[in-house]
C-alpha cells in the first residue's frame, strides 16, 4: 500500500498493510509479585524509551501478581498511551518486572522488532493512541487495546525492514557516541575550571602548566577593561542580541524564536567582536547572571541594561583567559557582595556599572601563562561544540529520514 521516497536500492515493491493487531500476538509471563524487592519497567512518553527502578522490600507492592519483561516485544503504558507512552523492549529490560497496566505483545514471523522501534515514532500512531484512550480531563484516560490493535501499518519485506533498521540503529549510535563525548568533555571543563584557577583564599591553582610559579595577582576588573557605552545612533548593526548561559552573546531571533528588542535600535548599545557584555538577568543555569564575549557575529546591539566592556591592553590581559575565568563560579561571590539586597526585577539583578567594575578577579602575572589557560580552555570549547554539531546534524538527518523512510497510514 504505497511506496516511501526514500528506499535502498534493490527494493521497488510496495509496502504492505495491515492491522497491528494481524501482526502481533499477546504475551503474558506472569509471576506472584516478590517480597524480597525488584526492578521494574516505565516507559518514557513520547516513544522515548524504556527506564529501570528498583523497588525495595515492602514498598509499592503494587499486585499479586505482575509480569516477567522480554525483549523484543511491544510494549504499552495503558494510562499514559495517549501520551505515546510505547516502547520495543531489549536484552537490558529483558526481566524486569510491570504490573497489568503494561501489556506486551509479540512480533508475528516475518516482522523485525527493531524496525518497529523507529514506526512506532510515526505521529500519526500517536495520534491514534490518543484517539483510542477514552476518558475524563488531563491525564485520567486509559487506552483501549482493541482500539489500538485496529491501526493500519504499512512495512515492507522482513531484508527491507532489517536493513531500515540497521540504518538507523547505526544513526542512533552516532548520536549516542557524540552526546557521551560532549558531555564527557563538559565534564572535563567543569573539572579543569574548578583547579586551574586559585580558590578563595589561595594565590596559585591547584594545576598549573610547567614553568609557572609566580602567584596570582588580584586586580579590580575596572583597572583591566574599559566600559563601552557606544550607541548604534548610525544603525551599524540591526542585529539585537541576548546572552545564554550555554551559547553566550546570540541573536535574539534564534534563541526566543522571536523578535524581544524595539524595531528601533538606535539607542541600544552597539558590541563589536571580542567584546565582552554582563547579563544580569538570572537563570537556574546563571544565578548570579553570565558575562560572554561578541564571538559569532561582527557586531549587534545590546539593551542598556546590559554592561559592555572591552580590555585596556591585550599584553597585561588576554581575551581567551577572561573568557575561562567567567566560565567559572569564582566571580559570583563579587556580584553577591554588590548586588542590592531584595532588588530583584523579574529576575534582573540591580547592580550598578560603577559596582560591577570594582569586582576582583585573580590572574596570572605573566601574560604567557594566561594565554596558555586560554588556549587550553578554547580547545576544550572547540571540542564540545564539534560535538554538539555532530549531535544536532545527526538528529536533523534522522528526523528528515523517518518522515521520508516510512509510509504513513492512509
Amino acid at each position: 500500500m504505497g511506496k516511501p521516497k526514500i528506499r535502498f536500492k534493490g527494493y521497488t515493491e510496495d509496502w504492505e498493510q495491515r492491522k497491528f493487531g494481524e501482526i502481533v500476538k499477546k504475551y503474558e509471563d506472569s509471576i506472584e509479585t516478590p517480597t524480597e524487592g525488584y526492578t521494574r519497567l516505565g516507559i518514557r512518553s513520547h516513544a522515548k524509551g524504556t527506564f529501570h527502578s528498583f523497588v525495595e522490600k515492602g514498598k509499592e507492592l503494587e499486585t499479586a501478581k505482575m509480569f516477567r519483561v522480554a525483549a523484543d516485544k511491544f510494549i504499552v503504558n495503558i494510562t499514559f498511551g495517549w501520551e505515546h507512552a510505547v516502547a520495543i523492549t531489549d536484552e537490558n529490560d529483558a526481566g524486569k518486572l510491570v504490573s497489568h497496566r503494561f501489556p506486551q505483545y509479540s512480533f508475528n514471523a516475518g516482522m523485525v522488532p527493531k524496525f518497529f522501534r523507529y514506526l512506532i515514532l510515526d505521529e500519526n500512531f500517536k495520534h491514534h493512541l490518543e484517539l483510542s484512550s477514552p476518558g475524563g480531563a488531563g491525564r485520567n484516560r486509559v487506552l483501549k487495546l482493541s482500539d489500538m490493535l485496529e491501526y493500519k501499518m504499512n512495512f515492507p519485506s522482513e531484508a527491507e525492514q532489517k536493513k531500515i533498521a540497521t540504518y538507523f540503529d547505526n544513526i542512533d549510535n552516532l548520536i549516542t557516541l557524540h552526546q557521551r563525548k560532549c558531555d564527557e568533555t563538559k565534564k572535563l571543563k567543569k573539572c579543569m575550571l574548578q583547579k586551574m584557577f586559585p580558590k578563595e583564599g589561595e594565590k596559585v591553582p591547584e594545576i598549573r602548566f610547567s614553568g609557572f610559579t609566580g602567584d596570582w595577582k588580584q586586580r579590580k576588573l575596572g583597572e583591566i577593561v574599559n566600559r563601552i557605552t557606544r550607541k548604534n545612533s548610525k544603525l551599524i548593526s540591526e542585529l539585537p542580541l541576548t546572552i545564554s548561559a550555554q551559547q553566550g552573546l546570540i541573536d535574539q531571533n534564534e534563541f526566543f524564536d522571536k523578535r524581544v528588542a524595539s524595531k528601533d535600535v538606535s539607542g541600544y548599545y552597539l558590541i563589536k567582536n571580542g567584546e565582552f557584555a554582563y547579563n544580569k538577568s538570572t537563570s537556574n543555569d546563571a544565578p548570579w547572571g553570565a558575562i560572554k564575549r561578541l564571538d559569532r557575529y561582527e557586531n549587534g546591539v545590546l539593551s542598556t541594561l546590559y554592561i559592555v566592556f572591552e580590555i585596556k591592553d591585550e599584553t597585561l590581559v588576554n581575551s581567551d583567559f577572561l573568557v575561562a575565568y567567567y566560565s567559572t563560579n569564582l566571580w559570583h561571590k563579587g556580584i553577591h557582595e554588590i548586588a542590592a539586597e531584595g532588588a530583584r526585577n523579574h529576575g534582573l539583578l540591580n547592580i550598578a556599572p560603577t559596582d560591577f567594575f570594582k569586582t576582583k578577579l585573580k590572574l596570572p602575572a605573566d601574560i604567557e601563562e594566561q594565554k596558555e589557560i586560554g588556549e587550553y580552555f578554547k580547545k576544550i570549547d572547540l571540542l564540545i561544540t564539534f560535538h554538539q554539531q555532530k549531535c544536532d546534524e545527526l538528529k536533523n538527518i534522522k528526523k528528515f529520514m523517518l518522515q521520508n523512510m516510512f509510509v504513513s497510514e492512509k
